[in-house]
């Protein structure tokens, strides 16, 4: 048993007392002798184990029984009994960090031996309640968020525990309500914190309170600069070639028509300003701090060459040709050049301005221009077509070359078309006359026997069927349709299913009004001037001009006249067509390979330094027999 007491004699006489024994029979043990500090003013008891010898606990256990004592807690008081006859002595149990217990002034923690005569003392602790206002302003400071927080207190009181040797001390608490936040409260911890009161909001702070617990909120926005508006300028071109978006479909594509590039037409809107410059207006953030806002940026909207500036808000094109950006200026460029061969890997040129072609034009491959065409080079199995003037440097070898309108509709197709209403003119009062006398019959027997007696109007017809290979494809379908009405409504039996001259003055009507169209088209002279070509088809709405050694089996239309600057040259096969006259050097061989030439005007003139007898030779329609000498001329 373990005894207090400030000495070994103090020990000694509780010992004996509770054994009811003598010391004799006793044995001391000292786990702690008593001390002190501070000169006496703090001192300690000591702890002895005092036990009965053996002889003598026999005897004892024999006389007394032991009752152990006993520690409660009731009202928030230790109670403690003393243990009797040698029983064991009550302990608390403390754990809780809520409630303190102190035994005989000093502080006790987990399992302590307790006596009546110990002073036990007992805190509980109490934590006062919290109300909490924070304020938080953003990095950027445009924004004032307020934190609240509401912590309860506890006020902590030691439950009653049954009398037993050990019992465990605990607590409970009961809660303590923490005091309202204001909204005055809050709005002056956010001007406590530099916030501007302009910027308060206090509705967010009134909803922020009614929050049943803890919470956030911005409370406070300051405002935020509104950046200028810079100018926008939209662009109606591309200044790149890019690939033909026609492989991607199902339409029918030339295969060299790969690459296409940009190009403009004169009044064709280059860009716009769509959006003028606005300025901006400055920010603040929460605080009274000026943040300033970007500036509109004015973009830069000129008109170069090529184009002009209109209402100062756009920009058309001047001229036909290529569009440029650069560094805000629009220009157009009237020239497109080719620092090489027209090949597989530029793919065809098609250009609303002016080309120029430093290399050689290769097979297949098609240059096609709004304006001028100069090349330098050869042209081997190409198609060369121009709105204006060609000139090849070089060689023209089974080529297609066209300069201007279409020569073939104005030299042969308008006059043709011309006679042919004429005809059909005659033929309608022929067989209304024919009609009248006879009383009988149908109006298309009638129309079958003019028709079939008299050929020129099938003449005729076939006359535009053999040059539809000279023209375009759609100007060739045009013609086509209407060649085809004529033959499936005149032309044979077809002729007999006629009931009223109705359907002959539909055909009629519809030849004269496509005769009109083509009155209408202006036909500009243009010009073309190469070195040699051979086996070629070249034609012009102005003249052609052949400054090399000649041509050889090509055919060649102007609308004006053929010239061969070379008195040397030599014109050996095809087809010379002038609308005023032609200039040659020789022409025809001794071969006798024939070359037919012919000029459109009445009053056109030829004039060659020879020819060759097999030289056919035709001026208005009518063939001139006669064979021609040197420096020989027919007028």
């Amino acid at each position: 048993m373990l005894f207090k007491a400030d000495s070994v004699e103090e020990a000694l006489s509780r010992a004996e007392k509770y054994y009811n024994c003598h010391r004799n029979y006793l044995r001391v043990y000292t786990i702690r002798p008593p001390g002190s500090m501070l000169w006496g003013i703090i001192r300690w008891r000591g702890v002895y184990r005092i036990e009965v010898s053996r002889q003598k606990r026999e005897k004892v256990i024999e006389s007394v029984k032991p009752i152990d004592g006993t520690v409660e807690i009731k009202d928030g008081v230790v109670r403690v009994k003393n243990p009797v006859s040698g029983g064991k002595y009550p302990s608390l149990i403390v754990n809780d960090q809520n409630i303190e217990v102190y035994i005989n002034g000093q502080r006790a923690v987990g399992s302590c031996v307790v006596t009546e005569r110990d002073w036990i003392q007992v805190i509980p602790k109490e934590i006062p309640p919290v109300s909490r206002v924070e304020v938080y302003i953003t990095p950027d400071k445009m924004q004032a968020i307020l934190k609240i927080e509401r912590i309860p207190g506890k006020k902590y009181f030691l439950r009653d525990v049954k009398a037993g040797n050990s019992i465990v001390v605990s607590g409970d608490y009961e809660e303590i309500p923490p005091p309202d936040i204001t909204v005055e409260q809050c709005i002056q911890e956010l001007i406590k914190n530099g916030v501007l009161p302009e910027f308060i909001l206090i509705e967010e702070i009134e909803k922020l309170l009614k929050l049943p617990r803890n919470g956030s909120a911005v409370v406070a926005k300051g405002r935020p600069p509104i950046d200028g508006v810079d100018a926008r300028v939209k662009y109606f071109f591309t200044q790149h070639s890019y690939r033909n978006p026609d492989f991607d479909t199902d339409k029918k594509v030339d295969m060299m028509d790969h690459t296409i590039i940009p190009t403009v037409k004169v009044g064709e809107i280059l860009a716009e300003k769509v959006v003028p410059a606005i300025p901006g207006m400055d920010g603040m953030t929460v605080t009274g701090e000026v943040i300033k806002a970007r500036p509109a940026q004015e973009a830069v909207f000129k008109a170069g060459k090529g184009a002009m500036l209109l209402d100062n808000n756009r920009i058309v094109a001047t001229i036909p040709g290529r569009p440029v950006l650069e560094k805000g200026v629009v220009s157009v460029h009237p020239v497109l050049t080719v620092p090489s061969d027209v090949n597989v890997d530029t793919g065809n040129i098609r250009f609303d301005g002016d080309v120029v072609v430093k290399g050689d034009v290769k097979d297949g491959l098609k240059v096609i221009a709004g304006g001028d065409i100069i090349i330098y080079g050869n042209c081997y199995h190409a198609t060369i077509k121009a709105g204006r003037n060609v000139e090849i440097h070089g060689k023209v070898i089974k080529c297609k070359v066209t300069a201007g309108g279409n020569i073939v509709q104005h030299l042969f197709v308008l006059p043709t078309i011309g006679r042919i209403n004429r005809e059909l003119k005659a033929i309608v009062e022929k067989v209304t006359v024919m009609y009248l006398r006879q009383r009988n019959g149908s109006i298309g027997h009638v129309v079958y026997k003019l028709i079939n007696e008299n050929t020129k109007l099938k003449t005729l017809v076939e006359d535009i069927e053999n040059i539809l290979p000279l023209m375009e494809e759609e100007e060739a379908s045009d013609i086509l349709k209407l060649l085809h009405k004529i033959k499936d409504k005149l032309f044979g039996v077809n002729a007999f299913r006629i009931d009223s001259l109705d359907e002959i003055h539909h055909i009629y009507t519809e030849l004269v009004e496509y005769e009109n169209v083509l009155k209408q088209r202006y036909v500009a002279n243009m010009n073309i001037t190469f070195s040699y070509c051979e086996n070629s088809l070249i034609l012009a709405s102005g003249s052609v001009f052949v400054t090399g050694r000649g041509s050889y089996q090509s055919k060649i239309v102007a609308k004006n006249r053929i010239i061969f600057k070379d008195p040397k040259s030599i014109v050996l096969g095809g087809m010379l067509v002038a609308g005023k006259g032609v200039k040659a050097g020789i022409v025809g061989s001794s071969a006798g390979v024939s070359t037919y030439c012919k000029i459109v005007d009445a009053d056109g003139k030829f004039d060659a330094v020879y020819c060759y007898p097999d030289t056919i030779l035709n001026i208005n329609n009518k063939r001139v027999e006669s064979l021609f000498s040197k420096r020989d001329t027919v007028v």
